[in-house]
């Protein structure tokens, strides 16, 4: 009997052992882990700012001018320009540049712009001092320009946060433009000087906000930070030589003197317009 007793004891134990066995690499095995995927919820139908079929356009204007000169002593400019003194002219500038988009899908917009700017520099005098030694003075100096410039862009608007207000957009531009500058001096009677014609293309990615204030119309704020430059200008001095350059220039940076304000009116579609309710 207690041979029995014994033998049914080491096989319930072999048994459990072996059990254990079995299900030990179950327990070393890994549990699966499901992760849901993640979105940000860019260009999802539901995050429309502009629909389709909206026509925009709007207009951006700059001026700019500045008298130099005027006060009998200019510390400041003779802070800021230590080699030069007794500085007396004008110069201003302005822009101008309208434009006109059409939605070809929901915040996505396909758009012609057209650019004028014009730039002029008066300068009656301008002492410059190098040291002791060398020193001289200009006189009656002018420079102006004028440049014009069409472009074709594409734009992409992206809301912030679902707004229906504010939204982020980037524009990608190709434009191509003529230009026309002169810069002279008066001299005995006579004007000598250099005469450019500008011959220019550009293509480049301009960023920028956007705030509607009403349903229809907003304001931005845009600057460009990447873009391929190309010029070919050619130069003509004093009427008789003659001077051709190329010049061709990419960057990728914020310049902070192309920073442009405007404001755009948009006409939605027939389906997307709010209606009076007659009561």
């Amino acid at each position: 009997m207690k041979r029995f007793l014994i033998s049914a004891l080491m096989l319930l134990a072999a048994v459990s052992v072996r059990a254990q066995d079995d299900t030990e690499p179950e327990r070393m095995m890994p549990a699966k882990v499901y992760h849901e995927p993640f979105d940000r919820g860019i260009g999802l139908p539901n995050n429309r700012f502009i629909p389709k079929g909206t026509i925009g356009g709007g207009l951006t204007v700059s001026y700019s001018s500045y008298a130099l000169g005027n006060a009998i002593d200019d510390a400041g400019y003779k802070m800021l320009f230590s080699l030069l003194s007794g500085i007396e002219g004008n110069m201003e500038s302005f822009g101008l540049s309208p434009f006109l988009s059409y939605f070809i899908a929901d915040n996505l917009s396909l758009g012609l712009r057209f650019d004028y700017d014009y730039s002029a520099l008066d300068l009656g005098s301008a002492d410059m001092s190098l040291g002791e030694l060398v020193s001289f003075n200009l006189q009656d100096i002018g420079y102006t320009k004028q440049a014009y410039t069409g472009a074709l862009a594409l734009r992409n608007y992206i809301p912030i946060a679902d707004s229906k207000r504010f939204a982020m957009f980037a524009e990608l531009r190709a434009s191509g433009g003529y230009a026309q500058s002169e810069s002279f001096q008066m001299q005995d009677g006579g004007k000598f000087g250099t005469y450019q014609d500008i011959y220019k293309f550009s293509v480049g990615l301009v960023p920028g906000l956007t705030c509607f204030v009403t349903n229809e119309i907003a304001v931005e704020a845009s600057v460009g930070v990447l873009g391929y430059d190309f010029q070919r200008i050619v130069q003509t001095t004093n009427q008789v030589e003659v001077s051709q350059m190329v010049k061709k220039s990419a960057n990728f940076k914020v310049n902070l003197l192309s920073i442009n304000m405007g404001m755009s009116f948009y006409i939605l579609n027939s389906a997307h317009r709010v209606r009076k309710i007659k009561k």
